[in-house]
């Protein structure tokens, strides 16, 4: 399993000054580096995205560049994260608008 981390320990959001370690723990923990845009293109390549919404809001813009309608699904940012319904507004190929009842932090998973 890979073992992704920043030097020095940076917690997000990160920057393209950022570099980022990667290191194969299976295969004799051979390390490389890269940067935050590399990363997020190899991450897009396979067709999915991860975002997270911080600050609680009744209207996220998902920006996943993945150039398709993403199916979303929404949790919430609790200890057992719990699935939220809301609706969605497909902006164009990279990007959506969810917006819900209530505010609330979370991620949403798109591919």
């Amino acid at each position: 399993m890979a073992i992704i981390n920043t030097y020095p320990f940076k917690e997000a959001p990160l920057n393209k000054e950022d570099e980022i370690l990667i290191s194969d723990s299976i295969n004799r923990m051979r390390t490389k580096t890269t940067d935050i845009e590399v990363l997020s293109k190899i991450i897009t390549s396979l067709g999915t995205f991860v975002f997270s919404q911080s600050v609680a809001s009744d209207t996220w813009v998902v920006k996943h560049d993945l150039n398709k309608y993403a199916s979303i699904t929404i949790v919430d940012s609790q200890p057992v994260p719990q699935t939220v319904l809301g609706s969605v507004t497909y902006d164009n190929l990279n990007q959506c608008t969810v917006t819900f009842s209530a505010p609330f932090s979370g991620k949403a998973f798109c591919n």
